[in-house]
C-alpha cells in the first residue's frame, strides 16, 4: 500500500510536527536524494503549486513528468483509478494531482501501491497549502496557540480554508470567517468556527492574522456577489484598513488585485505572501520525503 497525503485530516499532529521539523531542515539546506520516477496529473492550471512540486521534485533527484489540462485520458472518460493504474503499471511512485472534482471518498485510492499527494481537489483539500499556511504562521508569530485567525472571502468554494483551518484549529488557534452572507456554509460545525463576522472592519479588530481568499469565479453556479467591486468595498483589504492591521495577512495566491488586496500593499511589511511561496518549496520537499521514506 501506497502512502500518501490527499487530506489535513488523515494527519495526526506527531506527523504535522515531524513535518515542521523536515521543512525546517530543507529551508536550512539538507540535502537528500530519492530515486524514482513522479507523475503530475494537473487538470487544473497552476503556478506556485506547480512549479513548487517540480523544484522540490528536482532537488530531491526525483524524475518529474507533467500532464496537464486536456493531455491526460481522463478527458476521454478514463476514471481517476484507472489513470492511477495505468501510472503505476508505468512505474511511477507517486502522483501529485490536482483535479476540478471532490475525490471523496478516496480510501480506496490509498489502498493503491503508489502514492498520491493532493494539490487541490475541487472544494474539499489543498493539504499542502495548509502546512504552508500553518507553517508561515509558526515562524512568523512563534506559536498559533490562542492566535486568532481570519479567513476572508470565499469560504464556500474554498479547500484552502478547509486545509488550514482544520490545522490552526489542532494547534490551539481561534478561527474567525468574514465574507458575504452568500459565500460563508450555512454549517461551519466541521470547522469549529470561533466567530462569524460580515462586517470586515470589525473582523479586522478582532484577528492577529488575516488570511484573504480568492473569489472561486470557476465553481459559481450562481450569482453569489453583486459586483467584483462592490465586493472589493466591502470586503478587500484597502491601504485603510492595511494601517489597521494588528498583525500580518496572507494570501494563498493567485490574488486577484482590487478585488482580494490593494495591489500597493500586495507586499508590504505586513504582507506573508512572498514567504507563502517561498516555503511552497520545503514544504513540498518535507512531503514527498515523508511519503517516500516513512519520514
Amino acid at each position: 500500500m501506497g502512502k500518501g497525503l490527499i487530506s489535513v485530516r488523515d494527519l495526526n499532529k506527531e506527523e504535522i510536527i515531524l513535518l515542521r521539523s523536515l521543512f525546517e531542515d530543507f529551508k536550512r539546506g539538507r540535502k537528500e536524494s530519492l530515486e524514482g520516477h513522479c507523475a503530475f496529473l494537473f487538470l487544473e492550471s497552476s503556478t506556485r503549486t506547480r512549479l513548487s512540486f517540480e523544484k522540490a521534485c528536482n532537488l530531491l533527484n526525483l524524475r518529474s513528468y507533467y500532464l496537464g489540462p486536456k493531455e491526460s485520458s481522463i478527458e476521454k472518460g478514463e476514471s481517476f483509478g484507472d489513470t492511477l493504474k495505468t501510472l503505476q503499471a508505468l512505474g511511477f511512485r507517486v502522483v501529485i494531482f490536482r483535479v476540478p472534482f471532490v475525490l471523496f471518498p478516496y480510501q480506496q485510492y490509498l489502498e493503491e501501491p503508489i502514492s498520491l499527494i493532493n494539490a487541490g481537489d475541487g472544494t474539499h483539500q489543498h493539504p499542502t497549502q495548509g502546512l504552508i499556511d500553518l507553517f508561515t504562521a509558526l515562524e512568523a508569530y512563534g506559536k498559533v496557540e490562542g492566535l486568532k485567525v481570519l479567513f476572508v472571502g470565499d469560504i464556500l468554494h474554498s479547500r484552502v480554508f478547509r486545509s488550514s483551518a482544520y490545522l490552526f484549529k489542532l494547534f490551539g488557534a481561534r478561527l474567525g470567517v468574514c465574507g458575504p452572507k452568500t459565500l460563508i456554509p450555512l454549517d461551519l460545525s466541521p470547522f469549529d468556527v470561533d466567530m462569524v463576522f460580515d462586517d470586515l472592519d470589525s473582523a479586522i479588530e478582532w484577528a492577529d492574522l488575516c488570511i484573504w481568499l480568492r473569489l472561486q469565479e470557476e465553481r459559481f453556479k450562481e450569482q453569489f456577489i453583486p459586483s467584483k467591486e462592490s465586493y472589493f468595498l466591502q470586503f478587500g483589504l484597502t491601504k485603510e484598513r492595511h494601517e489597521r492591521l494588528k498583525g500580518y495577512f496572507m494570501h494563498p495566491g493567485p490574488v486577484n488585485v482590487y478585488v482580494d488586496i490593494e495591489s500597493q500593499i500586495l507586499y508590504s511589511d505586513k504582507s506573508l505572501v512572498l514567504r507563502q511561496v517561498e516555503n511552497g518549496v520545503y514544504v513540498r520537499m518535507a512531503v514527498l520525503y515523508w511519503v517516500l521514506t516513512n519520514g
